[in-house]
C-alpha cells in the first residue's frame, strides 16, 4: 500500500495493521502532511528499536503509522505477534521465556549491564563531545546552500540530502529516549517513595539542567547586549511602523556588532521549526514580526541563574529522605541532572533543524513549480511524497497534477476539523503483563521509564475547575501571572503573540523554545509535569498549567487570565 493510499482519509478509520493502535497526540497534535508521513514513522521505529535493544528493554519497538493524516502508535513487545485478540502468555510461560528465548536472554543481560556501567553516561558524553558538533556542522553546511539557486537536478539532490538528514535525526532522537528516561525516571520514582513529594516539587530540583531549552534565550541575550548601547538599533525596535523584514534589515544595518549577533542567532535558530513538529509549521525566518517581538522582549528580560533555586529545592527534598538513603538520593539526582537536558538538545539538532531545512527546500521548489503552473500553491508540495516531488522536478516516476495536490490539501484541511478515534483495531486482550513477572533488572528499567513517560503525558488528567470562573490542570511551573491570553491553534496564529502574553495551546514542543522568551505564562490542553511546556516554563521561570484538557476551547482569545502555576489553576477574568 502506498503512503497516499494510507493517508487518504478513510471514514471507517481502519487500523494500519493487526492489533490495537492508539492515537499518539504526544508526538503530533493535528494532521501530518503526506511528505512527512513518508519519512517519519519508519524512522521512529528504527530509533526506538535501536534504543530499546541497547538498554535491554523488553519492547521490540514502538510502531507508528499515519491514518487519516493522524499519528497512531503501537507497542511491540519482544517476541509477541501483533495479532488481534492476543494477550500476554500465562505467568509460568512468561517467566520461562526469559530463560529460553535468545533475544529476551540478550535483553536481560543488557539490562544488567545498563545499570552496572550506567550506560547513559557514555551516551551523554558522546552526544555532547561528538554527535552534537557533527550534527551542527552538517546542518550548517546544508543551510549554507540556497535551494532557490539550484537547478532542478541540484534541488532534487539537495532535498534528498535534507530528507536523509531528517530521517537519520529522527532515528537518533528516539534511540536516545531510554538513556534519558531511565535515570530521570528512577530518581523521580525513588525520591517520590522516600518523600511523598509531587511532580512539580520534584522537578524543581532539575531546573537549570536543560540548557538547550534556554539556549535561544542565551543567544538573544548576546544580541540584546549588542543592541542596548546602540541608539539606532533601539530606535528600530522601539518603533512600530514599517514592514517587519525592512525593520530587521535596519536593525542589522544599525551597527556591526548588532549585525554579527543577529546573524549568529539566526544561523543557529532561524531555520529550525518554531511553531510545532510538522512540515506545515513555520520557521523563525518565516515570522519576522515574531522575531522582532522576541528581540524586544529580550531587552527587558534580565538574565537569571536558576541553579541556586534548584539546589535549594533539591536540599529540601533531601531533608525528607531517610538518612540512610541520602547517599543513594545524591547519586540518583546527579545522574538525572546529567542527562535531563539531552532531550531538548537532541530534538533541536536532530529533528527541528533538519525538518526546517526540508521545509525551506520544499517551499523553494514549490515557488518554482507554482511559477510554471505545475502546482497551485508552493505549500501544496507538502501534500506530495518525496518521490512525487522528485518527479515534479524532472526525476523519474509519476508526478501528481496541480489539481490532485490541491484536492489533497483540501482533504487534509477537512480532516483537521474532524473528531479523531482514540484507538483503532480491537482492544488489547488482558493488558500488559504485570511488572512483577519480569526479571528484577527489567522491573527497574520499566518502573523508571513508566514514571518518566507518565509525567510526559497527562495520565492523571485535569484537577477539575476551581471555584472561581476558570479551569484547572496540573501545576507545572510555580508562580502567579496575569496577562492576555493568546490561543494558538495553527502556525498562522503566532503572528498575534506579543511580549508578556499568555500562550494557550493544545500542547507545545521543543520548537517553542525559540518563542518562550516572549511569554509571561503557558497553559496547555495536554501534557504532564515532564512535557515540553512544563520543562521549558520551569527553565524560564514563568508560571505554567498543563493538562487542562479544554483551555483552547474555554479561554477566549484576548481574554485576561490569571495563571497560578503553583496551584494548577487558571482564572478567566470577565
Amino acid at each position: 500500500m502506498t503512503v497516499m493510499q494510507e493517508m487518504r482519509r478513510a471514514r471507517a478509520w481502519v487500523a494500519p495493521g493487526p492489533g490495537s493502535w492508539a492515537n499518539d497526540d504526544s508526538h503530533l497534535v493535528g494532521t501530518m502532511p503526506p511528505y512527512q508521513a513518508a519519512l517519519f514513522p519508519a524512522a521512529v521505529g528504527v530509533g526506538f528499536s535501536q534504543g530499546f535493544r541497547r538498554y535491554g528493554m523488553p519492547l521490540e519497538r514502538i510502531a507508528m503509522a499515519v491514518v487519516g493524516y493522524r499519528l497512531y502508535s503501537q507497542a511491540r513487545p519482544v517476541g509477541a505477534p501483533a495479532r488481534a485478540g492476543s494477550g500476554p502468555p500465562p505467568a509460568f510461560l512468561f517467566k520461562l521465556l526469559f530463560l529460553l528465548h535468545p533475544e529476551l536472554r540478550y535483553r536481560r543481560r543488557q539490562a544488567v549491564t545498563t545499570f552496572a556501567i550506567r550506560r547513559w553516561r557514555g551516551d551523554a558524553e558522546r552526544w555532547y563531545a561528538q554527535v552534537a558538533p557533527r550534527l551542527r556542522a552538517a546542518n550548517g553546511a546544508l543551510q549554507a546552500v540556497d535551494p532557490g539557486s539550484l537547478d532542478d537536478a541540484g534541488l532534487r539532490a539537495h532535498l534528498a540530502t535534507a530528507n536523509a538528514r531528517f530521517s537519520d535525526g529522527v532515528a537518533l532522537h528516539f534511540a536516545a529516549i531510554p538513556g534519558i528516561g531511565i535515570p530521570v525516571g528512577e530518581w523521580l520514582a525513588r525520591t517520590r517513595d522516600w518523600t511523598g513529594a509531587g511532580p512539580a516539587e520534584l522537578l524543581a530540583a532539575l531546573r537549570g539542567t536543560s540548557t538547550a531549552s534556554t539556549g535561544p534565550a542565551a543567544l538573544l541575550e548576546q544580541l540584546a547586549a549588542a543592541i542596548r548601547p546602540e541608539p539606532a538599533a533601539l530606535a528600530v525596535l522601539r518603533g512600530v511602523a514599517g514592514d517587519a523584514r525592512e525593520r530587521l534589515g535596519a536593525l542589522r544595518a544599525s551597527a556591526p556588532a548588532v549585525a554579527a549577533a543577529l546573524d549568529g542567532y539566526l544561523a543557529e535558530h532561524g531555520w529550525r521549526l518554531a511553531t510545532g513538529l510538522t512540515l506545515a509549521d513555520r520557521t523563525l525566518m518565516e515570522m519576522p514580526e515574531v522575531l522582532l517581538h522576541t528581540i524586544v522582549a529580550s531587552l527587558d528580560r534580565p538574565p537569571g541563574d536558576p541553579r541556586p533555586a534548584a539546589d535549594a529545592a533539591a536540599a529540601r527534598l533531601r531533608e525528607r529522605v531517610p538518612a540512610a538513603a541520602r547517599p543513594a538520593y545524591d547519586d540518583l539526582l546527579a545522574e538525572a541532572r546529567l542527562v535531563f537536558g539531552l532531550r531538548d538538545d537532541n530534538v533541536g539538532l536532530a529533528e527541528l533543524w533538519p525538518m526546517g531545512l526540508v521545509r525551506r527546500a520544499l517551499l523553494a521548489a514549490g515557488q518554482r513549480l507554482a511559477a510554471r503552473g505545475a502546482v497551485c500553491a508552493p505549500d501544496h508540495l507538502l501534500e506530495a511524497t518525496p518521490d512525487e516531488v522528485a518527479a515534479l522536478l524532472g526525476g523519474p516516476g509519476v508526478a501528481p497534477s496541480a489539481a490532485e495536490l490541491e484536492a489533497r490539501a483540501a482533504d487534509r484541511r477537512a480532516a483537521a476539523a474532524e473528531p479523531v478515534p482514540a484507538t483503532l483495531g480491537p482492544p488489547a486482550a488482558g493488558g500488559p503483563p504485570p511488572i512483577q513477572l519480569f526479571p528484577p533488572e527489567m522491573q527497574r528499567l520499566m518502573r523508571a521509564t513508566q514514571t518518566y513517560s507518565a509525567l510526559v503525558g497527562d495520565e492523571k488528567g485535569s484537577n477539575g475547575p476551581p471555584e472561581r470562573a476558570g479551569l484547572g490542570g496540573q501545576a507545572a511551573s510555580a508562580g502567579r501571572y496575569r496577562g492576555r491570553a493568546r490561543v494558538i491553534l495553527s502556525p498562522d496564529d503566532f503572528a498575534k503573540i506579543g511580549a508578556g502574553d499568555v500562550l494557550v495551546a493544545r500542547t507545545t514542543s521543543p520548537a517553542y523554545n525559540i518563542l518562550l522568551p516572549l511569554l509571561g505564562a503557558v497553559i496547555t490542553d495536554r501534557g504532564g509535569a515532564l512535557c515540553h511546556a512544563a520543562l521549558v516554563a520551569r527553565e524560564f521561570g514563568i508560571p505554567a498549567v498543563v493538562g487542562t484538557r479544554t483551555a483552547t476551547t474555554t479561554i477566549p482569545d484576548g481574554a485576561w487570565v490569571v495563571v497560578d502555576g503553583t496551584q494548577g489553576t487558571v482564572e478567566i477574568e470577565p
